[in-house]
């Protein structure tokens, strides 16, 4: 007759060898796992977005100019070389850089003259469309139009001024054909100023 094991016995037996065989499987993981010591992020890293680069700052469109009218109007910066349209209950529906023309407007109040949605060669050379005129300076009609040429490569008749990264940015290789008074936007911009504003819509232009 076979002899009973004691359970206590037993019990003791199994767990020795568990802890055996989780002694032999550790001893083997740290045989075979990467050294990643020296390359553990130690600092708090930069926020950054889905593609790993920081966050920009949120932009902060620049306000509408003080003493520039009321109601719905086009102001126009020349200083900042910048256009906002305002509504009728004083709300800034659109803001953008402009490049400024050769020969510039005095400020003061102007309107909306005449529309012309078809592309044409402008006073200054350019292929422009959505020109939207509201007056005249030396005899040269003046208004805002949309240009495919990059705003930053358009030359204004003046001195060489400082790029956004703070170096000289020099004038196109040649002066434009004509004297313009002509301001030139982006497409898009173009487009939103066209739709914006009918003829008899005040332009105003502060220093």
């Amino acid at each position: 007759m076979a002899k009973r094991l004691n359970p206590g016995v037993a019990v003791a037996g199994i767990t020795i060898a568990a802890l055996v065989g989780v002694g032999f499987l550790a001893v083997q993981a740290a045989n075979s796992a990467p050294d990643n010591r020296g390359i553990a992020r130690t600092s708090t890293p930069t926020p950054s977005g889905a593609s790993g680069a920081p966050v920009a700052p949120a932009y902060v469109p620049p306000p509408v100019p003080a003493n520039s009218g009321t109601g719905k109007r086009v102001v126009y910066s020349l200083k900042d070389n910048h256009v906002w349209l305002v509504d009728e209950a004083e709300r800034m529906l659109r803001e953008y850089r402009v490049a400024p023309a050769p020969i510039k407007p005095q400020p003061g109040t102007f309107q909306v003259t005449l529309k012309k949605e078809e592309a044409q060669t402008g006073s200054d050379g350019l292929r422009i469309t959505y020109s939207v005129r509201f007056g005249a300076v030396q005899g040269v009609p003046l208004g805002f139009a949309a240009t495919d040429t990059p705003l930053d490569q358009i030359d204004s008749g003046g001195k060489a001024g400082p790029s956004p990264t703070g170096t000289a940015r020099p004038r196109t290789s040649a002066p434009p054909a004509k004297q313009s008074a002509g301001i030139r936007s982006t497409p898009d911009d173009g487009v939103a100023l066209w739709n914006f504003a009918p003829v008899g819509t005040p332009v105003i232009v502060v220093p």
